[in-house]
């Protein structure tokens, strides 16, 4: 048969599923099966390359070739399932030699594991078929049919981890057979519009990193503060578990995939009425999506409604009239719609870099001009607009966010949430980053002092201990030194600072 998918966890799936396994069961195996090998058939165990002085690569076709004669009996691991014990590795041999295939063609190794599993190890293959629970048949695959010497408790909460992924990526898929009917397919750049104002006006939703529409159960929050580094942050957990059962959680990219999958809104169902991968849209994050829009433009006195709107890591929608939906950890921290490149009252303002086509809809090729709206209700054409309030700052080499945190007065926790950084520590060179309210601190400026520090000259190591407080900045270093700022306390606000101090340790009154 030919493997059906556009990559290797796709093909597996729908070839395991295909042999009479359970969801649960395909799911298990893959997840020992990625600990082992990362789902690479040409995977040769990393001890032994070095030792045999092959890469994956050289050692797959040296073994083809005939010029590798002792791959029987090296007792190196190979592919998916890293075949080591010699007559594991002759049949798996023989088996290729009798397809006519490569050691490492990924069809040959998945049917030589399913023959593996008929004809050696029956009471596996029976477990796979029949299981109800992931760690069930995880830890059978671990126990009886890999048999690694670390069987432990950890290894096989993290397998079984590994295998839930699986699961909650394809499982929905086919045992809850969802389909995307014509009332919830998205097919044209104006109906992706009404969806994402139906949803940021009529759903309750959360920011929630890789979720594509999961009502908030606790099972769904459990999974998604357990799959995503960004989710298990103590604020974010705490605002996850908060969440009634009744909030669906997205973030930027998947609130997009999330409709064009067909979400719904269906609370009965894990993915809200998505289906994974469905309507042939793939599932790509931000940064990849918009090189997959057509019409590219930095202009945006011309755009189309239901055209994506994109910063770097971050994505939305045009919706009309000077708005976009995205959803983001910023400001309601929810889906919302918001002022896009410009101002409009009552709306938080994003300033996006680039808009394009999304290849997935029809557009009707009507564009617009997107506006200010001031307070007299005169529209002025984004050209001319004044006041935006974020600063775009472009990552130059290391550069840190906490360092360019000291250069707007705020911190880098609120510039990674507002920009949906999930690691802090992780910023490439050329990045746009946006500065939330950027305020570049100046002379005159009263501020709030929330240190307990300050120093008699910006590059003194010696600390004198004050009182926070409300105070004045008097001086500015613009070069390089440890405390930029020199503050003087306010008479009457029970500040005692006099001197210099870091920046980053105050805020704007």
């Amino acid at each position: 048969m030919s493997l059906v998918g556009t990559n290797n966890e796709q093909k597996i799936w729908n070839f395991l599923k295909s042999k009479g396994l359970s969801d649960y069961g395909v799911a298990g195996l893959m997840g020992n099966l990625y600990a082992e090998s990362a789902l690479n058939p040409l995977n040769l165990q990393q001890t032994y390359e070095k030792k045999l002085g092959y890469t994956d690569a050289s050692y797959t076709a040296a073994v083809d070739s005939g010029a590798y004669s002792n791959f029987v009996k090296d007792a190196a691991g190979y592919g998916l399932a890293q075949w080591t014990y010699w007559t594991r590795k002759q049949n798996l041999l023989e088996y290729a030699k009798k397809k006519k295939k490569s050691i490492g063609d990924l069809e040959m190794q998945l049917e030589f594991l399913v023959e593996e599993l008929e004809s050696s190890y029956v009471s596996v293959l029976s477990v796979l078929k029949n299981a109800k629970t992931v760690k069930a048949a995880s830890d059978c695959v671990l126990t009886k049919y890999e048999r690694p010497a670390n069987q432990s408790a950890s290894v096989k909460t993290k397998r079984a981890g590994y295998g839930q992924k699986y699961f909650d990526k394809y499982a929905e898929k086919s045992t809850s057979k969802e389909e995307t009917t014509v009332s919830t397919k998205i097919t044209t750049a104006v109906q992706l519009a009404a969806k994402l104002i139906e949803v940021a006006k009529n759903y309750k939703t959360l920011y929630v990193m890789g979720c594509f529409g999961a009502p908030m159960t606790a099972a769904n929050k459990k999974r998604y503060i357990a799959h995503h580094s960004y989710n298990a942050k103590p604020e974010r957990s705490a605002m996850i578990n908060a969440a009634s059962s009744d909030t669906f959680g997205f973030d930027c990219v998947c609130l997009i995939k999330g409709i064009l999958w067909g979400w719904n809104g269906n609370k009965s169902k894990s993915y809200g009425g998505a289906v994974y991968q469905s309507n042939n849209v793939p599932d790509i994050g931000a940064n990849v999506m918009i090189t997959k829009c057509t019409n590219l433009s930095t202009d945006f006195n011309k755009i189309e409604v239901g055209e994506a709107v994109w910063m770097e890591g971050h994505i939305g929608v045009y919706v009309g009239d000077g708005l976009a939906v995205e959803c983001t950890p910023a400001w309601d921290n929810k889906v919302q719609i918001t002022a896009c490149n410009c101002t409009k009252s009552g709306y938080k303002t994003r300033n996006w870099t680039k808009h394009g086509r999304l290849p997935y809809i029809t557009y009707t090729g009507k564009v617009e001009t997107v506006k200010s709206t001031t307070e007299t209700g005169v529209s002025v054409p984004i050209s001319t607009q004044t006041g935006a309030t974020d600063a775009v700052y472009v990552v130059k080499r290391g550069d840190t966010l906490a360092r360019i945190a000291s250069k707007y007065g705020t911190t880098y926790k609120a510039i990674a949430d507002y920009n949906g950084i999930p690691n802090p520590n992780l910023i490439r060179v050329g990045q746009q980053i946006k500065i939330p309210g950027a305020w570049t601190p100046d002379v005159g400026d009263i501020v709030n002092y929330n240190g307990t520090t300050h120093y008699s000259s910006s590059n003194s190591i010696v600390a004198k201990t004050c009182k926070g407080g409300k105070a004045k900045i008097t001086a500015v270093n613009k070069n390089s030194c440890k405390h930029p700022y020199h503050l003087v306390r306010i008479s009457g606000q029970g500040s005692t600072v006099y001197g210099w101090v870091d920046a980053g340790t105050f805020s704007k009154v």
